[in-house]
Formats: C-alpha cells, sequence, structure tokens
C-alpha cells in the first residue's frame, strides 16, 4: 500500500532540488536518458514525428471534407502497398463526377495536379499517407486506417446510385 507517511513527511524533487541535488530522486543517469530521448527523436525528423501522432479529430474531418482525399484514402486502404500515382489520379476520376463544363481529359488534369499540389502533400504532412514524389508512388501509412471508419460511414450514407 504506497507510503504510509503523512504528505508533510515526504520530501518531493522540488524538495530535493531546494536542499542542493538538481536532478531531485532520478539522479543524473535517467537526465542523460531524456535527453538522449529527446535527441533521437529529434533526429528522426519531422516525417516519423507526423507518422506516429495521431491525426486530431478536427485535422481528420478537415482532410475528409475534400471528395479527392476520401477517394484517394478509400482507394489506398485497400490497395497491398504503393500504388503508382496515374493509377490513383484514375481512380479519384472514375469515383468523381466530371463536371458538364469539363471534358474527362481536362478533369484528369485539374484532378492530377490538385493532388501533386495540395491533396497529397496534405495527406503526407498528416501521416495518412506517404507519397514518394521521385518514385510517383503513395501508399497508405498505419494512420490511414484512422480515416477507414469515418470513409465507411460516408459510403453508407450515400450510397452509389
Amino acid at each position: 500500500m504506497g507510503s504510509e507517511q503523512p504528505p508533510e513527511s515526504r520530501s518531493s524533487d522540488d524538495d530535493r532540488r531546494r536542499a542542493g541535488d538538481p536532478h531531485g530522486a532520478r539522479g543524473e543517469s535517467d537526465a542523460s536518458a531524456e535527453d538522449a530521448t529527446s535527441t533521437s527523436t529529434t533526429e528522426r525528423g519531422s516525417r516519423d514525428a507526423a507518422s506516429e501522432r495521431p491525426v486530431s479529430v478536427d485535422d481528420l474531418f478537415e482532410l475528409l471534407a475534400r471528395p479527392g482525399n476520401r477517394f484517394t484514402l478509400a482507394y489506398l486502404s485497400r490497395a497491398d502497398g504503393p500504388v503508382p500515382y496515374e493509377d490513383l489520379v484514375e481512380n479519384v476520376v472514375d469515383g468523381a463526377e466530371t463536371p458538364g463544363d469539363l471534358s474527362r481529359d481536362d478533369f484528369r488534369d485539374q484532378v492530377a495536379t490538385r493532388l501533386v499540389h495540395s491533396n497529397l502533400p496534405k495527406l503526407d504532412d498528416a501521416g495518412l499517407v506517404e507519397y514518394d514524389r521521385e518514385r510517383r508512388t503513395v501508399r497508405a501509412t498505419e494512420a490511414t486506417a484512422v480515416a477507414v471508419p469515418y470513409l465507411e460511414l460516408a459510403m453508407d450514407q450515400f450510397p452509389a446510385e
């Protein structure tokens, strides 16, 4: 059962610091371990940090508000590995309705441009996809699964006609 001492007789890290021990109960080895941990986290880079932190609900809903992002995440959640960028563009074009004032080729160009310059970088920054610009591939990440329940709900609410 924990400490049976009254609160006034328990010492804290703050008390030890005031008494001249700058490391409190932890000691120097623990402080060094903390420094090494924070250094290694910093060295991993922003991509790893983004993929390790969960996507906030607000960010997820903001990203899912764009149809291109929904088609992208739904397609990638079913894919087995990296998907060629061109296949992703075709999937989005096939899933969306071509606006009446655009030809299918013009719409494809518009979708491709939007994916490259807006959608994929934002999804990549959120850790929901990995977008390899050099290889022109996109793949799902572990975080992609976060969006799947919301995608399924949206698909149930708006069935294909």
